[in-house]
């Protein structure tokens, strides 16, 4: 693939990551074209009934004709019974496409979730997967029925003035009413429910970080003011929406007293035409069901408003998600062995921060080198690991490994041939064998021998189900040391060809530590190249080069001897 080529498909892919949840609802435009289609064909058999009630009243009371009576309802029938089967559907082919629609937007937003996660170095929370869910909800299932009635409201007023142009203009009189109190019932909530919807997305963040560190706030005593904290979030959002729902209830009921009064005057107007003998008695009730349906969707919408309101925030919060955490398809694929990290001219910023957190890095690591990195807390060794892993982009400088810069390598490919023990080890609910597994399909010899290289093999084989033993949310159910063995069987899982462990012996006894140290070694000698943070010195005996950094900058790089004399009383806890 030539560099101009892959420019032009890198463009496409931004321009359709730019437009990823208005390109996901096109990609299913002929199953809303059909569900409109459906709604027409329903829309169009729902005269059938005051059609019915005209020929009973003006031909079947007249000539008293029994065949004629049951000719007319075994067509009545019939037209209700292909409008029911319609309706179902229409309610079932709106259910595939919400599959569908999920299917091709619930993973890029769960992608996108992560890749935020990892650039800002916390969770923002599942709550974009929530309102994905609502806004599918709404554009697939009964609250977008009202979307497909409305365009029918001038057609039925049309079949009004057919009957008789008095009769049109008392509906359309009435409807215009109606639409006016469903406008300013959409002014009177919009900002209350839009404030409802903030004060609940921060609620649901602040419940998430509380459940994660439960321990923390049971400790210290934390609970009652944790609670009050989010209480006065939760009260916040409860205040907005009675707001809303107080200004919805009193529309409502004008729309449900104007709907009312609309009939009547329209029974009265009938009938008033009926007596003076322009109309048949008949078509003042034919008229009366055709303003009933009419108004269906003028009363739909009032429902549906609110959760409208929700889906148009949820359409803009989930696209701008997907907007600002791409995922970058197009890569260069160029085979690569060999293994070298060079690391040119780095800088890395923040907004909320004066000074950069590393202010340009240059070092390099070759095949069957460890790096060791030390420095104080705060001086951006976590940050720089998780530059090195691909996790964060760099403002500025340069990252290659096996000679491609970063950017160019296919994300899938690079996650391959690298391992990562972070300090919070991140495993998952699942068991001990998915998570060395990475949750991937891995062969069982594989998995084994990571583990043992990591010395938890032994640990595995007395725990109830071995490696199918069930573990909670962060690995609940071990203790520190063995999460971080575990951590490290993952990060080692392939034995990949980069390896970066930050503080990976932080919680491992004197077996834990040795096993780490033959790890390395064996690391070592089949040519990887190795990143080891740290503060203990046991763990820097296997290590070539020592870089220590301090406020973002390296301050001395060179050969262990050189370097831990000076450095290592200066070291504080980890990053």
């Amino acid at each position: 693939m030539s560099v101009v080529d892959a420019q032009h498909i890198q463009e496409a892919d931004n321009d359709v990551q730019e437009n990823y949840v208005l390109h996901a609802l096109k990609s299913l435009r002929t199953y809303f074209i059909f569900a409109g289609v459906f709604s027409c064909m329903i829309n169009l058999l729902y005269l059938s009934s005051p059609l019915y009630l005209m020929q009973v009243y003006n031909r079947v009371l007249v000539s008293q004709s029994i065949p004629t009576l049951a000719m007319l309802t075994l067509i009545l029938v019939l037209s209700l019974g292909v409008m029911g089967l319609l309706d179902a559907l229409r309610g079932k082919l709106l259910v595939r496409c919400s599959v569908l629609l999920d299917d091709r937007l619930a993973g890029p937003v769960f992608g996108a979730l992560v890749r935020k996660a990892a650039r800002q170095g916390m969770s923002p929370g599942a709550q974009t997967l929530r309102e994905l869910d609502e806004f599918r909800a709404f554009v697939t299932g009964p609250g977008i029925h009202f979307a497909f009635d409305l365009p029918w409201i001038p057609i039925y007023l049309g079949l009004l003035y057919l009957i008789h142009p008095i009769l049109g203009l008392v509906a359309t009189i009435g409807s215009a009413l109606l639409l006016l109190l469903v406008f300013v019932n959409e002014r009177l909530t919009k900002t209350a429910l839009e404030t409802a919807q903030s004060s609940s997305r921060r609620a649901f963040v602040f419940t998430d970080n509380i459940m994660q560190h439960a321990d923390v706030i049971h400790a210290m005593g934390m609970l009652p003011s944790v609670e009050r904290h989010w209480q006065g979030n939760r009260g916040r959002m409860l205040a907005q929406q009675s707001l809303a729902s107080d200004r919805n209830a009193s529309v409502t009921a004008s729309i449900r007293f104007a709907r009312l009064l609309l009939q009547s005057l329209l029974l009265g107007t009938g009938a008033w035409l009926a007596i003076d003998h322009i109309i048949m008695p008949a078509t003042i009730f034919a008229a009366s069901i055709i303003m009933g349906r009419a108004l269906v969707p003028v009363e739909q919408s009032v429902g549906a408003w609110k959760h409208a309101v929700a889906a148009r925030s949820a359409y803009r919060r989930v696209s701008t998600l997907l907007q600002e955490n791409p995922d970058l398809q197009v890569r260069t694929i160029v085979p690569s062995e060999e293994t070298a990290l060079e690391v040119n001219e780095l800088s890395y910023r923040v907004e909320n921060r004066k000074r950069p957190i590393l202010d340009k890095l240059s070092f390099s690591i070759n095949s069957g080198e460890v790096l060791g990195i030390v420095g104080p807390s705060g001086s951006g060794k976590s940050t720089l690991a998780r530059l090195m892993i691909g996790a964060l982009s760099p403002s500025e400088g340069r990252l290659r490994f096996g000679g491609i810069n970063y950017e160019h390598w296919d994300r899938g490919e690079f996650g391959r041939i690298v391992g990562y023990l972070p300090q919070d080890v991140g495993l998952f609910a699942g068991t001990v064998r998915e998570n060395i597994a990475r949750f991937q399909d891995v062969a069982v010899d594989q998995i084994v021998e990571a583990a043992k290289l990591a010395g938890i093999h032994e640990l595995i084989l007395d725990l109830p189900k071995q490696y199918d033993t069930m573990l909670g949310p962060g690995g609940l159910g071990l203790s520190g040391g063995q999460r971080q063995r575990l951590g490290l069987a993952r990060a080692l899982l392939g034995k990949p060809r980069l390896l970066v462990l930050d503080e990976p012996n932080a919680h491992l006894d004197i077996i834990g530590a040795r096993a780490l140290s033959e790890a390395l070694f064996v690391m070592k000698a089949q040519g990887s190249a190795i990143v080891v943070i740290t503060h203990q010195p046991a763990v820097l005996e296997t290590v070539d080069t020592i870089m220590s950094l301090d406020d973002g900058r390296i301050r001395r790089l060179g050969p262990p001897e050189q370097i831990l004399a000076g450095t290592l009383e200066k070291m504080g806890e980890s990053e």
